[in-house]
């Protein structure tokens, strides 16, 4: 009888432990849990942003189980060796080059093209996190999330004041809440 529930429990445990697994599959982890990643912000449960990428912090990315990094730095040689490591390992790479100028209509298009076709988890990244805020606080305005919700984002994945000045002038125009 005491054998019996011992392997109950087990089982039970087992189950439990086989049901976390499946569903943190795809999801990115919080910053607590990763190291060597620059900046690192988990704004949804199947994206982060950051800002540069290493060899330590693509390692960081594969332990973690990222399928996706998006690359909104302009592009320049940094961009090619970073795409290379990237297909060394499992991971897709995208490059949506973007300007301190901030976002365009079809800079935001690819990006949710990509994420549209993305595998999760996913990370959208630039050299300072600056861009990357910039795009993921468009984003969200263009899915209709509140303008204060969406900048707030955006400053903690790292947008500068003067990026969140330029992205207020180009994309609040038609919007009382900005």
């Amino acid at each position: 009888m005491k054998f019996s529930k011992q392997i109950t429990v087990l089982f039970i445990l087992f189950t439990l432990l086989i049901a976390n697994w499946a569903v943190a599959k795809g999801l990115v982890p919080y910053p607590a849990q990763v190291n060597n990643i620059m900046r690192y912000q988990r704004v949804a449960p199947n994206i982060a942003t950051s800002g540069a990428l290493d060899s330590s912090a693509i390692q960081e990315l594969v332990k973690h189980g990222f399928r996706t990094v998006i690359d909104v730095r302009a592009e320049q040689k940094s961009t090619d060796s970073e795409r290379l490591a990237i297909k060394k390992t499992d991971m897709e790479y995208f490059n949506i080059p973007v300007t301190r100028e901030g976002i365009d209509e079809s800079q935001l298009a690819a990006f949710k093209e990509v994420l549209a076709q993305a595998t999760s988890p996913i990370l959208l990244h630039c050299s300072t996190g600056n861009r990357a805020g910039a795009m993921w606080t468009v984003y969200r305005l263009s899915e209709g999330i509140p303008a204060d919700r969406a900048f707030k984002e955006g400053r903690a994945a790292g947008m500068s004041e003067a990026m969140t000045k330029i992205i207020k002038e180009k994309w609040c125009q038609d919007r009382d809440d900005c």
